[in-house]
């Protein structure tokens, strides 16, 4: 478990161009890029399977022009599978790095758990799943991470993350968002 990294994902290096990233993605079957909201900081792409499931999109994210953020959307046919396909990931993704001790379900009232309604509390906030894995940067700078989720709109969401640049992703946002004051 410690020499485990993270340095990928779908074969597209953490750093990459957006021109690689672009490529690799392509070369999927059935994929294709929304270049219409596609932009020099985000890459929408749709028709992509991963893991054996089809995807709503698959986002990338890049600062400074280098890929530092993946997130995976995944619908459920139904709501009523969204907790067991989350589930079915989560011990996927255990199986292939190691169980997470991050894996958290939190209920706010008047929901609890196996009351019947967790879907309905996701959807309105009120009750959260989502699960955490972090890998030891291989040049010692910031954990990069794996994390699950479900959304209010009841996707199941799998984000790949390079620690430093999503550090420079957020440093260059604050920077920005700064510039206001």
């Amino acid at each position: 478990m410690e020499n485990l990294s993270l340095n990928s994902f779908l074969g597209i290096d953490f750093g990459s161009t957006q021109e690689v990233a672009k490529n690799k993605m392509l070369s999927r079957a059935s994929c294709t890029l929304d270049e219409k909201n596609s932009t020099d900081t985000v890459m929408y792409f749709y028709g992509v399977t991963f893991a054996g499931r089809d995807t709503s999109f698959v986002m990338l994210l890049f600062v400074n022009g280098k890929f530092s953020k993946a997130a995976v959307y995944i619908k459920p046919k139904l709501d009523a599978f969204t907790i067991r396909t989350y589930q079915e990931i989560k011990e996927e993704l255990n199986a292939k790095y190691f169980k997470t001790i991050d894996d958290f379900e939190l209920y706010d009232e008047p929901y609890q758990e196996n009351d019947g309604y967790t879907e309905t509390g996701i959807s309105v906030g009120k009750v959260k799943f989502s699960s955490f894995w972090s890998f030891k940067d291989s040049k010692d700078g910031e954990e990069d991470f794996i994390s699950l989720r479900i959304s209010e709109e009841l996707d199941i969401i799998i984000n790949y993350e390079d620690g430093d640049l999503t550090k420079e992703l957020v440093n260059k946002i604050k920077d920005q968002d700064s510039e206001d004051y």
